[in-house]
Formats: C-alpha cells, structure tokens, sequence
C-alpha cells in the first residue's frame, strides 16, 4: 500500500531542496544536476526503487534520466544535497565515465562535503580534523583509497566498515580541498573529461 504525503512533509521537504540547492551551488559553482526527486512515504516503494531499504535516500543515474529517492529519514537537507552532489557530478562527467572511471570513495567523499550529518564543521582544514578525529575513534587506520574503488568494496561488507570508508573518503577530500582548494575537484573532473583519466 503506497501511503501518500502530508502537506506538511511536501511543504518541508520544499524548503529542503532550497537549501540543499544553495549548498550545491556554494561547492559547485553551479547546479548543472536536473535529477527528479521522488519522496516514498512508505519503505516498501523505497526498496523498490533503490533496491534497499538501508539508508535514508539514494541516488540513480542511467543513460536516460537521474533521479533521487528518499524515504522518512531521507527528509532533510543533509540529505539531499548529498545525493544532489552525486548527480551533479554524474551530470558533469557523464554516466558512462562516472562508473568506469570516478572511484566510489571519490564520489562519496565529495558528497559529504555537503552532508553535515557527521560533521559539522564547514571549514575545509575543520572538517579535515573533524573527520580524521572520527576516524581514529573507529579504527586505528582508514582503509586504503584503491581499496574503496567499487561500490561493491565501498557498500559490501558490514555497517562499521561502510562507516569507516565514508570517513575514510571524507577525511582525503577535505584535505585535499585544505591544502588545493576546491578548483582540485574541478581539476579532476575536467581531466577525467578531456583524457578519461582520473587522478586525485
């Protein structure tokens, strides 16, 4: 049984997209990302679109189309800009190159420079040593980057392991973006773009 929205939920999750969209563009320069987003009320049409009923939204990309899909806990900023991120970069590089050559942890801990959920720190040196402080709490070393490449290494393990490997990723992006700024993102994906190689 698919449970419709309340006004209440339509009108936050508006005010929402407001800001999650201020936050895309603050870090991208832009919002390029046109993804559709899909709210479920009810886990059952989540796990239907994202194949899980783990987490709180998720992001699909094809050839055709990208759309966002979030459920009860996926009803806030945090949430959507994290997701919004990933179509903005899938949207800059193309679906194809996204899969092939952009490393998971590179596109999550992109994301989470959006996402304040765990830190909320804005400040790029901040959030670099907000995010090696969890991690150390965690485990006593990340795991390897080349070890993260894969959605199935990222996601295919256990929850402290996924948690471990956000951080992980979290932690390389914001300090890169510490020490480069953020044009090394850009720089990034324009070389992805123009050699199809990814180097970070």
């Amino acid at each position: 049984m698919v449970k419709s929205s309340t006004i209440k939920q339509r009108d936050s999750l508006k005010n929402y997209i407001k800001v999650a969209k201020n936050r895309i563009t603050n870090f991208w320069g832009s919002q390029n990302g046109k993804a559709v987003i899909i709210f479920c009320n009810d886990l059952d049409t989540y796990q239907k679109y994202c194949q899980t009923s783990e987490g709180a939204g998720c992001s699909i990309g094809t050839i055709f189309g990208s759309w966002i899909i979030l459920n009860k806990e996926g009803l806030n900023a945090d949430v959507l800009a994290h997701e919004m991120s990933h179509n903005e970069l899938m949207t800059r590089v193309g679906w194809w190159k996204t899969k092939t050559k952009i490393p998971t942890w590179f596109d999550e801990g992109v994301a989470l420079m959006l996402d304040y959920r765990f830190v909320g720190k804005q400040d790029s040196l901040q959030r670099y040593k907000a995010y090696a402080s969890e991690l150390s709490f965690l485990s006593r070393k990340p795991i390897p980057l080349n070890e993260l490449t894969t959605e199935k290494e990222f996601f295919g393990r256990n929850e402290l392991y996924t948690k471990i490997a956000y951080f992980t990723s979290a932690a390389a992006i914001a300090k890169k973006i510490a020490i480069k700024g953020k044009k090394e993102i850009y720089n990034t994906l324009n070389k992805v773009n123009k050699e199809g190689v990814f180097e970070f």
